[in-house]
């Protein structure tokens, strides 16, 4: 039966973002400035609240330090990404043209990059020792990166003709929704309706609340409601394309069709929805470990960086870590694994509210012979699930080929030790045997680095990925907002694996390949993402404020508590 209020209210929210794309045509710079300076006052007066619908729904302690990843998942980011995109569009209104600092478009591996963080002092001050590029698809010459950028403003009529999109949000991570309108709206000029999703529909009124301003000026709708409510709106005569975070299923569903006709359909390439979708979905996000001699320390600091990569919310990331990548002979792997389970036991287990984590976790651990359980999970919470020993070569559909969606962490070991080789095995492994382009991370020592050089810069040309982050978790590419996040370029309608296009992109480049972001091997301050970070609370909200509000009392908040973590 088909249900007549949900189909009339998609008709009148599709029919005010029409009107509010319409005026787009002339909503120019100035207007578009004015409208980021609203939503950032808005959404730092909504975010406390915000923050505390999140931990009430995920069953976390408000005043605990896990408290923050609802802040940097949140009102952190999208005010990062507000700050970020004004600078953008000021510095584009003040030249005509997009900035291009003197010297930040290299060569790396013979095609064209641009050093994009640090971009200035605020950035060294908050996020000191980190670097992070963007490298260009193959073909682009140094010289042409600048004309990639700002299309939307710059370029042919039509990357320039405002649309109308629906976004299917995500239900995980609270502050991607609201990222992907900005980047549908500043990025490609293109008004919206935010389907969100039924886990986190609780979020709606804070989504309303903070982007006041863009609902005003009929350029944004939230629209509640279940699948039969996103299929209306995607297949809506009034919606030009779609955008989608979440499952290859779900994408596949809306593309294809229904589990009866969908493979009918994919092999005779017959697409039940023909506009355009862009997607940003999941990944068997690998941790690659470079063999080398590591002290206590530094075993200890990466066990505690590898788990942090898995407990963060609860695992229900598209980048938590889901399989590590180990050399069998390397001397120290043991050493490190007793450490990691050590570590994912001293984490409590969470709340596994995400819908089926429950049959997957059993899925996972039924299927495979070594596999520890870490920490005592009460009713509703699952323990921590580390499968050790993976043969890399046979088919792990629970590790490998899906995304397991919950808490767990599989380990393979590669029958390689030298540095050099392990290298390219692990780049093949990843490329080859793993679902998912999303993003990856790569862990070397510098010694290892320095002596293997140019193994090591193979590596990171090498893995298909859209975003390879050196010693850290991915999702630091993914926060960073200079950092274009989505899979690495390739996929297509009938194979999407991680998705197509990127999102996040703050500097409106085109043409990307992937990002690749250094940071130190054991940074002098700990990540304020590591699940045993102190004061990872109040370094996170006041981080918030300083995109909100940036000077020199609120960067030293930030300072204060995250040097004390």
């Amino acid at each position: 039966m088909v249900n007549t209020q949900a189909v009339c209210g998609v008709d009148q929210v599709v029919e005010d973002v029409r009107r509010g794309a319409a005026s787009l045509r002339v909503f120019g710079i100035p207007q578009r400035v004015a409208l980021i300076d609203r939503l950032r006052r808005d959404t730092l007066a909504v975010a406390d609240e915000w923050v505390r619908a999140g931990c009430e729904a995920k069953g976390i302690d408000l005043a605990s330090g896990t408290a923050a990843e609802e802040w940097l998942g949140g009102p952190t980011t999208v005010l990062r990404n507000l700050r970020l995109l004004r600078e953008t569009l000021t510095g584009l209104a003040r030249t005509g043209r997009p900035a291009l600092r003197r010297g930040e478009v290299v060569t790396r591996g013979g095609r064209a990059a641009v050093r994009v963080f640090p971009g200035g002092l605020d950035d060294r001050l908050v996020l000191g020792g980190y670097r992070a590029e963007i490298r260009m698809e193959e073909g682009l010459a140094p010289e042409d990166v600048a004309g990639t950028m700002a299309r939307a403003y710059l370029g042919a009529p039509d990357e320039t003709r405002p649309a109308v999109c629906a976004l299917l949000g995500a239900g995980n991570v609270s502050g991607i929704a609201l990222q992907d309108f900005l980047h549908k709206l500043i990025g490609e000029n293109h008004a919206c309706v935010l389907k969100t999703n039924p886990v986190n529909e609780y979020l709606a009124p804070f989504y309303e609340r903070a982007f006041a301003g863009a609902i005003e000026a009929d350029l944004l709708r939230v629209l509640p409601g279940d699948a039969a409510v996103g299929a209306q709106l995607v297949h809506h005569e009034g919606v030009d394309e779609v955008h989608i975070t979440g499952s290859s299923a779900v994408h596949d569903a809306i593309v294809w069709g229904g589990p009866e006709v969908r493979e009918e359909n994919r092999r005779k390439g017959k697409r039940v929805m023909e506009k355009p979708i862009t997607s940003e979905l999941g990944c068997v996000t690998p941790v690659v470990l470079t063999p080398g001699k590591w002290s206590a320390k530094e075993l200890e600091h990466h066990a505690w960086n590898v788990a942090s990569m898995v407990a963060n919310n609860a695992s229900f990331n598209c980048n938590s870590a889901k399989v590590l990548v180990t050399a069998r002979d390397w001397p120290q792997r043991e050493a490190f694994l007793e450490t990691l389970a050590g570590v994912m036991g001293a984490i409590p287990p969470r709340l596994a509210y995400y819908p089926g984590a429950q049959e997957r976790h059993g899925a996972f651990c039924d299927s495979h012979g070594e596999v520890r359980l870490c920490g005592e999970a009460r009713e509703g919470h699952l323990p921590w699930a580390l499968a050790t020993g993976l043969a890399p070569g046979e088919s792990h559909p629970t590790a490998f080929e899906n995304e397991p969606w919950c808490g767990v962490l599989a380990e393979t070991a590669l029958d390689v030790t030298d540095p050099d080789e392990f290298l390219g095995a692990a780049t093949r492994f990843c490329n080859e045997r793993l679902f998912g382009t999303l993003s990856c991370s790569l862990v070397i020592d510098p010694r290892t680095a320095k002596r293997h050089a140019q193994a090591y810069e193979d590596a990171l040309t090498g893995l298909r990925y859209g975003s390879v982050v050196v010693n850290h978790w991915p999702a630091l590419s993914y926060g960073l907002g200079v950092t274009p996040w989505g899979a690495h370029p390739g996929h297509t309608m009938e194979d999407i694996q991680s998705g197509i296009g990127f999102v996040h992109n703050t500097r409106l480049f085109s043409r990307m390949e992937k990002c690749v972001v250094e940071g130190a091997f054991v940074p002098g301050v700990k990540p304020l993402w590591f699940a045993n970070h102190r004061r990872a609370r109040e370094a996170a909200a006041a981080l918030a404020r300083f995109e909100a509000q940036p000077g020199p009392g609120a960067l030293f908040a930030v300072a204060r508590n995250g040097l004390a973590g």
